[in-house]
Order: structure tokens, then C-alpha cells, then sequence
């Protein structure tokens, strides 16, 4: 098959579009013929090798945890699918298979959920770890409970977007932080309070909105960027930070000092629990209009490494998807 593949580690352009062995799926795996990969923030990481410590790289390698395309060959003992089904799935690319950034791919089949009638492949692939990410974030870890007061720091990114929604759905009063260029974007999607921090004090603008502290805060954008976080979270309440691999601060002490406030604190990262019937909910909440996909940019696989260059910036809004094949 073809891929962008990885020889070594490094800048973007160690991504080279080439030849590589076709994966075969094992008993419980299926295998999916990609029409589009999703970029994640964790890609770029991957790709300078920041994720050493969880598993060693072994080339050629292909990044992508994201794909959306049609069920091509089945594992032993998978039922629930057919040959030609299409569907959505974080691959298995985070437990040492190849990834997305090419024609095949492989995920668990309690990774993969059908994509529902009047989505298309390309909003599919935006999904994942993404919205997967932000979902668990809140409903699992977070506990977001109707007439909160929740604050999502980092609103308008393709994680964050889906993190304001979710808390929105779920009965919320929501906040969010983002630069200029994204108050509008994030007014449109509902967020009742938009705080600019490039032109506001996101602190005292966050005591002002919520006087009595945050019932939740989810920070998507990395601890140095709010280093006085637990002030604004009230006695009781939770702060779940997603995980940068790059700007996560001291966790034990930071964990220490929460708990010494009596305030929950969790590292949240996607996990396989409700993996498959959670994305069918979600890909259901955006076929319904509850809830709006972030804005999509399509590029062709070739262009990973450009790709790679927008979202390490970690200004990008919304969503970067790669086309691999018209399905």
C-alpha cells in the first residue's frame, strides 16, 4: 500500500510519501480501506519522537490514529460488520500498528462505529480522537452536570470546539478562551462567555463570570498557559487537564495542591472504555445539528508535512484532514 512514511524521526520533512506492507487484521481486528486521516497534535509529537517513552519506534513508520473509510477485511471472530460497511475509528496505531496517514489501516472492532447516513468521510475522520478526547474529558472524567459553570481553556481548537459543545449538550453554562481572531467563531457555536486572553486578563475575567469558582475547568491548552488554574476552580469542583506531552507541568505537585483545596484533578487521555458506542453518539449529535463540526481544512495525504507545519503552530482552528482515496 501506500503511505507517508517515516524513517526516521524529526522536522516534517521526514514524512515521505512511499510503498509499504499492507497490514493484516487479527482475530478481533478489522481493516479499513482509508478515505481520509485525521491530523492530531499528537502527530507532530509522534513524529519528532516524543512518545519514546510509550513505545519504541520501529521504521518505517506511519503516523495517524484517525480514519474514516469502508470495513476491507475482517479478523477472526468479528461479527457486527460486513465487507464495504463505512466507518470511523481511532486505529490501532496507538498500541504499535501502523496508522492512518495511508491507504489501510487496522483498529479493534470495539474501535469502530458506523458512520451514520448524511455524514461524509471527511467530517467522519475530524471525529475520533478529537471528540473522543473532549467526551471523555468531560462526561467521564469532568462528571459535567446540568447548570455547571464550566471553562474550556482553548475553546476553538479541534478538540477544544468539540469540548464547548459537549458541556453545552450536556446543560452547562460554558466559558472559553481563545485568541482574537476566535471570539466570533466561538460566540457562533454558544459559548456564553468568550474571553479573549490576548486582549483580557483571562483570571479576573474568569472571577467575574464565576464568582463562587468553576465547577469544571478542562484545559486543552497546556499548563504554562494557565499557571494559576486551581485558583479559579471551586471546593468540590474538578480541573482535568488533557495532556500536551510538551507543557504539562509538574503533575504530582500539581496533584498534591488540589487535593489539598479538595478539588478533583485529572490528566484526561482517550481510552478504548464506551470507545465505539460513544463515537456513534457523537456522529449522531452532529448528523442532528446539536452538535457543529469544527471548521475542516482537506488536504491530499501527499501534503502531511504541510499539515504538520499548521497544526504544530497550536493555532490552527478546527480540524486538518488528509484525503487518501475517493470511496
Amino acid at each position: 500500500m501506500f503511505a507517508m512514511i517515516m524513517n526516521e524521526t524529526g522536522g516534517p520533512e521526514v514524512l515521505q510519501y512511499g510503498e509499504i506492507e499492507t497490514p493484516e487484521p487479527g482475530p478481533g481486528e478489522v481493516r479499513v480501506r482509508v478515505a481520509y486521516a485525521g491530523v492530531n497534535p499528537a502527530d507532530w509529537k509522534n513524529r519528532q519522537g516524543m512518545l519514546a517513552a510509550f513505545r519504541p519506534y520501529v521504521f518505517p513508520y506511519v503516523l495517524g490514529f484517525d480514519a474514516a473509510g469502508v470495513v476491507d477485511a475482517l479478523g477472526e471472530d468479528v461479527t457486527g460488520f460486513a465487507l464495504g460497511d463505512r466507518v470511523v475509528t481511532p486505529t490501532n496505531h496507538g498500541q504499535g500498528a501502523q496508522g492512518s496517514y495511508a491507504e489501510y489501516a487496522v483498529a479493534n472492532v470495539d474501535r469502530v462505529a458506523r458512520i451514520p447516513e448524511g455524514m461524509g468521510f471527511a467530517e467522519a475522520a475530524a471525529l475520533p480522537v478529537a471528540a473522543l478526547t473532549a467526551w471523555q474529558a468531560l462526561q467521564h472524567n469532568g462528571g459535567v452536570q446540568p447548570g455547571q459553570q464550566v471553562l474550556v481553556h482553548g475553546g476553538s481548537g479541534g478538540l477544544g470546539s468539540f469540548a464547548v459543545q459537549f458541556a453545552r449538550a450536556a446543560g452547562a453554562q460554558v466559558a472559553a478562551t481563545c485568541s482574537t481572531g476566535n471570539v466570533a467563531y466561538l460566540r457562533e457555536l454558544g459559548v456564553e462567555r468568550v474571553i479573549d486572553y490576548v486582549t483580557e486578563d483571562v483570571t479576573a475575567a474568569v472571577k467575574e463570570w464565576a464568582p463562587d469558582g468553576l465547577d469544571l475547568l478542562v484545559n486543552t491548552a497546556g499548563a504554562s498557559s494557565l499557571t494559576h488554574g486551581l485558583d479559579l476552580v471551586r471546593q468540590g469542583g474538578a480541573f482535568v487537564s488533557i495532556p500536551t506531552l510538551v507543557d504539562d507541568g509538574d503533575i504530582p505537585a500539581d496533584v498534591a495542591d488540589a487535593a489539598r483545596r479538595g478539588i478533583e484533578r485529572v490528566y484526561s487521555m482517550m481510552t478504548d472504555v464506551d470507545c465505539a458506542p460513544a463515537l456513534a453518539t457523537i456522529a449522531g449529535l452532529v448528523v442532528s445539528g446539536e452538535v457543529i463540526l469544527p471548521e475542516i481544512r482537506e488536504l491530499d495525504l501527499r501534503e502531511a508535512p504541510a499539515a504538520h507545519e499548521a497544526i504544530q503552530t497550536g493555532h490552527t482552528r478546527g480540524k486538518i484532514v488528509l484525503k487518501v482515496a475517493d470511496l
